[in-house]
């Protein structure tokens, strides 16, 4: 007798079990949907994000470029002014 009460709880539990379980299924597909569509939506997100990231490292190494070249054409003036200044020296030397 115990054995047959035990068989029929036990069957009743698995029954419940199921019968819950497919009675989320409708709402766990439609989460999962809904999460399928908002993962598509981040990985395009992330795509277009790699792409702006690329293109801004592109643009700080041409800046980087433009500074370095800025720098030294700067030198080169300050080298060329001082140079000027010397050959105007030298030439109110000899006119003295």
């Amino acid at each position: 007798m115990k054995r047959a009460v035990s068989a029929i709880l036990s069957f009743a539990m698995i029954s419940l079990f199921i019968v819950a379980l497919a009675g989320c299924g409708g709402d766990i597909r439609a989460e999962n949907e809904k999460l399928k569509a908002e993962n598509t939506s981040l990985k395009s997100d992330n795509d277009k994000l790699a792409l702006e990231v690329q293109k801004l490292k592109e643009q700080i190494l041409k800046a980087a470029e433009k500074e370095a070249t800025l720098a030294s054409q700067t030198a080169e003036n300050e080298a060329l002014k001082k140079q000027v200044e010397d050959l105007k020296a030298r030439l109110s030397k000899k006119k003295k």
